[in-house]
């Protein structure tokens, strides 16, 4: 995937996605958490705060923002949902005032990003791993969480091989910790063309009125804690072998607006977890995603793609005539009890000519082994093995 970095005026930069870096470039003046100039006055105000999470999850331009340096609210060189929390715990609850410039107008002192590079090894995200054919659908894939400490929010971004596999759903709200918790903002989209993914959440959206309430604005501590369930397929076409889906910090996030921003202009994204105003980098699990298989269809012993007599008389030619070994084992245990034997050839023949039961899965569409843990059962030449 092609990476396109810029360099603008930081007040021409456009804040959408997740987490847009700011860029350095000229100075602009600008009053730290004024998203948008008032008409009337320069103010910080609860509509900046909506302003924010519009810039951030709903895609604005460029020319409805006055500077994203105003966005970065808690001054760590990132706009994140953390720069939100900033401003209304500010607003609502007793919290710091935005750093300078604030509330004067003028350019920013602290240029640059501050959030660590190193990751802290409380947090941690991981993506699972499955298998399929081409043409298979509903491969699950967890992603999880570690955290050794509460956070408030969370954002995630992955990348697949768009040529390889296509997610079809992400789900959030079935047995996650973000479900568990009544999480009050999800979002999770994804783009298959730019083979790109990415959730974010925050704990308690309406922050203002947590402390009021008296309720945890928390998502709780826990060892490879659900997060998601990534819904994928098999692309047709997808060669053979294992096709990755990784955290990558920096990617650019697609737009979904009917009149998309140039690509140039879409901000970075980054892998992230929350403690109210800080933005935390988590460590990144590798060795998520699918093994991409050939795949068999149980009874066809010959490997014709076709289910028919020629397939118990090759077991039987196998077995007790000193016949070539059948290219798919798996496809000749017919029974599915991991042994080649006499047994088999009946169990096809009972099968075809006396309606006895049909092969196990996968019959009669090709596909792998339901109870195969990924690294084979008997075999097949076609998946390597």
């Amino acid at each position: 995937m092609t990476r396109l970095f810029i360099s603008l005026p930081a007040c021409a930069m456009l804040a959408l996605g997740l987490n847009a870096q700011v860029v350095a470039g000229p100075p602009c003046a600008f009053v730290r958490g004024n998203i948008v100039n008032d008409a009337s006055a320069v103010r910080v105000d609860l509509n900046d705060g909506v302003d924010l999470i519009s810039f951030l999850f709903e895609g604005k331009f460029v020319s409805e923002l006055t500077c994203v340096d105003a966005g970065d609210i808690n001054d760590d060189g990132l706009v994140t949902m953390a720069d939100y929390t900033y401003l209304i715990e500010f607003l609502f609850n007793d919290g710091p005032p935005p750093p300078p410039p604030f509330p004067d107008p003028g350019p920013d002192p602290t240029p640059g990003v501050s959030v660590a590079n190193l990751a802290d090894p409380r947090f941690s995200f991981s993506i699972g791993s499955g298998s399929g054919v081409p043409n298979n659908t509903g491969i699950a894939l967890p992603i999880t969480m570690t955290n050794d400490a509460e956070i408030t929010g969370l954002t995630l971004v992955f990348e697949y091989d768009p040529f390889s596999l296509r997610v079809d759903e992400i789900i959030t709200e079935e047995n996650t910790v973000l479900s568990g918790v009544s999480a009050d903002y999800i979002i999770a989209s994804f783009d298959n063309v730019a083979g790109i993914g990415f959730i974010g959440s925050l704990r308690d959206f309406s922050t203002p009125f947590y402390f009021i309430s008296g309720e945890d604005n928390a998502l709780p501590t826990g060892t490879d804690q659900l997060v998601a369930t990534l819904k994928v397929a098999v692309v047709n076409g997808a060669n053979q072998g294992f096709s990755a889906v990784e955290f990558v910090d920096g990617l650019k996030v697609p737009n979904n607006r009917v009149v998309a921003p140039p690509a140039e202009l879409l901000p970075e994204a980054h892998n992230l977890v929350f403690d109210l105003t800080t933005a935390i980098r988590p460590t990144l699990n590798s060795g998520g995603g699918v093994s991409v298989r050939r795949g068999f269809i149980r009874g066809d012993a010959n490997g014709d793609t076709v289910f028919d007599i020629a397939d118990p008389i090759t077991v039987l030619n196998y077995l007790f005539a000193g016949g070539e070994k059948p290219p798919c084992l798996d496809a000749v245990d017919a029974n599915n009890d991991t042994k080649i034997n006499l047994a088999d050839a009946l169990w096809l023949l009972n099968f075809m000519f006396r309606g006895g039961p049909q092969p196990s899965e996968p019959f009669p569409q090709p596909g792998i082994d339901p109870s195969d843990d990924g690294s084979g059962s008997l075999g097949c030449a076609s998946d390597g093995d």
